[in-house]
């Protein structure tokens, strides 16, 4: 119980200090921004906050290259190189509107041919309607309203050309538009660097699990994990080897779940596995298994060919069987990851029912 309760206690001490590194970076996005004179977009502050807090390697270079006063097409041209999410539904937003435009376009076409078509119908009816009435009329009355049908009928064969090239081309740049969208969409729920579902997928894996029409007797298990050193080695070694060592342990984690659990890239070194029917012990031992693997890799550094670095792994876990909903099995599992890696510690941690509940009791106090 004591040991509970000071886990507890541990819990907050690390939500508190985390809290002051976050407010610390938001400040710093912030007085970049203003100092540059960059709008004060929400994605401009994703792009600005991923480059202080560490995020993609030569971000901040690709920034700072810009100088003063940059242009937001210059902004959005990183963010869509880096692939993040803000500016990736900003390219979702303007492929939408091509496939609209596509679909006016089209519209408009069809209408603007409706009102020459019915034109020449009216005047075959009419020229039909006067044989009918004077089938003797002379030679030079026949031959000057044919003439004038012919040129009717020629006019609208044209048109119809026209307008059969008109949506040949719209229905091209309405598929183009459509694969973009789709593009787009994927993108949007992937990790650039990995390729593996980001945050924004897994919450709507997590979402999902609680969808009544998707309950299952069968409990689900979300254990979210930090690479430990992985940032160290970025830092010291340069961006390009915790690249490296990101993709490798990428590799590591989709082999090490089944095909239909979830496997997403959350931050710089955090990941999250949604494992589906799965004991509390169960997730426990595939976690172990998960850091064991990841302990085993070897990360060669660059020009120093016997020289390798070692990571760890750290992991919370939380299980469907004891939260509410989504954010109850999120917070759960942060709450265990953060309680194990108070004070520079490492190791997987199950985040109890009484433990969660004492921490509750704790931030309501």
């Amino acid at each position: 119980m004591k040991e509970q309760v000071s886990r507890s206690g541990t819990a907050l001490r690390a939500d508190r200090h985390m809290a002051e590194q976050t407010n610390g970076v938001v400040q710093r996005v912030a007085q970049a921004m203003a100092q540059l004179g960059v709008q004060p977009l929400p994605r401009n502050y994703e792009l600005f906050y991923e480059a202080f807090s560490g995020g993609p390697s030569g971000l901040s270079r690709d920034l700072a290259a810009l100088g003063a006063a940059p242009s937001q097409k210059a902004l959005d041209a990183i963010g869509l190189r880096r692939k993040l999410p803000g500016h990736m539904g900003q390219a979702l937003g303007q492929a939408q509107q091509a496939a609209i435009e596509a679909i006016q376009t089209m519209t408009t076409a069809i209408s603007g041919e409706s009102r020459p078509k019915g034109e020449a119908f009216d005047a075959l009816d009419s020229f039909l309607e006067r044989l009918d009435a004077d089938p003797v009329m002379s030679m030079s009355d026949f031959a000057q309203d044919a003439r004038a049908l012919r040129q009717t009928l020629t006019q609208l064969r044209k048109r119809e050309k026209r307008l059969t090239e008109t949506l040949e081309t719209t229905v091209a740049a309405l598929g183009d538009a459509q694969g973009r969208i789709v593009a787009d969409q994927r993108a949007t729920l992937r990790d650039g660097l990995t390729g593996l579902p980001n945050g924004a997928a897994l919450s709507m894996k997590i979402a999902a699990l609680f969808d009544e029409a998707a309950v299952r007797s069968e409990p689900a298990a979300l254990v979210l994990v930090i690479v430990e050193r992985l940032k160290i080695l970025a830092e010291r070694h340069g961006p390009e080897t915790g690249e490296k060592a990101v993709k490798k342990c990428a590799a590591i984690f989709r082999k090490s779940v089944k095909k239909s659990d979830v496997v997403a890239r959350v931050g710089y070194d955090a990941f999250a596995f949604l494992l589906n029917d799965v004991s509390e012990q169960n997730a426990q031992a595939i976690a172990t298994r998960i850091r064991d693997a990841v302990q085993s890799l070897q990360i060669r550094l660059a020009n120093r060919e016997f020289t390798t670095e070692a990571l760890s792994l750290s992991a919370g876990i939380a299980t469907t069987a004891t939260v509410n909903g989504p954010q109850d099995l999120m917070h759960h599992a942060e709450m265990a990851l953060t309680v194990v890696r108070a004070d520079g510690r490492q190791g997987i941690l199950r985040c109890t029912p009484m433990m969660c509940a004492q921490i509750a009791g704790l931030q309501r106090a």
